[in-house]
């Protein structure tokens, strides 16, 4: 039986970004099905759910982005405000 080399998997910062980027889309479209499906539901079974009060004190998914607690693509690729390379 022939041997080969094992295979070495790269993953470069453009990998990560993109990977950050499609799981904050899905967990965006959840949240985006959930809020429509609570306004699918009817006045009775609205009164019967047991809401969170704190949850109109959470951020939107597009608030986060402006409140500065996420990286911009280019800030975790490191590429911006760097103006030491050439």
């Amino acid at each position: 039986m022939l041997r080969r080399k094992p295979t070495a998997i790269t993953l470069t910062t453009e990998d990560v970004a993109v990977y950050e980027d499609t799981r904050a889309r899905e967990a965006f479209q959840r949240e985006q099905a959930a809020l429509h499906a609570q306004q699918n539901v009817t006045p009775q079974q609205k009164s019967n759910q047991n809401r969170d009060p704190n949850d109109e004190l959470r951020p939107l998914p597009g608030d986060r982005a402006r409140s500065g607690q996420v990286k911009t693509r280019e800030e975790r690729l490191g590429l911006a405000g760097d103006s030491t390379r050439n």
